[in-house]
């Protein structure tokens, strides 16, 4: 199966991306990040996904295994295809989708093209099983489980490897320490995570 392809960028029109490699011609859906990636005529590495369907198959480009891996845990949800996945992380970054998931955010979901509020409800419902198990199901470092850190110091690391910034993340977590808790041991990574999430979405 097809895990990645290297070529040259013949054409990239909105997210879809035509690659040249080694004289064969492979247009890839792609995700909105995966498209920035490739200019025409210059080289370009993308990730990929090849779906069979009803409708003949599908290529789907990424910029990363993470999006990858984010693309097929969408496809797990009732109702939600290739296709629509894919329509998702076009639309919004993949760090972003999760934060939206986390914190069960229906109104934001309901705003990308093609997701009705029915479908948001139920990725909100059937991608939290995803996050019981931050370091391995959302494809966090493995670093960031490494002993000798409390469970804040792990949780920041593991907005910052989803691609939050420092700086974004620190008056939150200061936030969270003042009001929400006076010892480390009340919560656990996961925990400090989705209350991180929930903030920085109202910020």
């Amino acid at each position: 199966m097809l895990r990645f392809l290297s070529g040259k960028v013949v054409s990239v029109f909105d997210t879809l991306v035509v690659l040249d490699v080694n004289g064969m011609g492979f247009e890839l859906l792609c995700t909105g990040r995966g498209a920035e990636m490739c200019r025409e005529g210059e080289n370009a590495l993308l990730v990929t996904h090849l779906q069979f369907s009803e409708a003949g198959p599908s290529l789907f480009g990424f910029a990363d295994d993470r999006e990858r891996d984010l693309f097929l845990k969408l496809t797990t949800v009732k109702g939600v295809g290739g296709k629509m996945a894919m329509n998702i992380l076009k639309s919004a970054p993949a760090e972003r989708v999760v934060s939206w998931i986390a914190a069960s955010d229906t109104d934001s979901l309901v705003k990308i093209p093609g997701v009705g509020r029915k479908t948001a409800e139920r990725l909100c419902f059937e991608m939290h099983r995803h996050f019981e198990g931050l370091g391995t199901d959302l494809n966090l470092s493995p670093e960031v489980f490494a002993s000798g850190e409390t469970h804040m110091d792990i949780a920041m690391e593991g907005l910052r490897s989803l691609g939050f910034a420092q700086a974004e993340l620190l008056p939150v977590f200061r936030k969270l320490k003042a009001g929400n808790v006076s010892a480390d041991g009340d919560l656990s990574p996961e925990q400090w995570i989705r209350l991180a999430l929930k903030e920085l979405k109202r910020n």
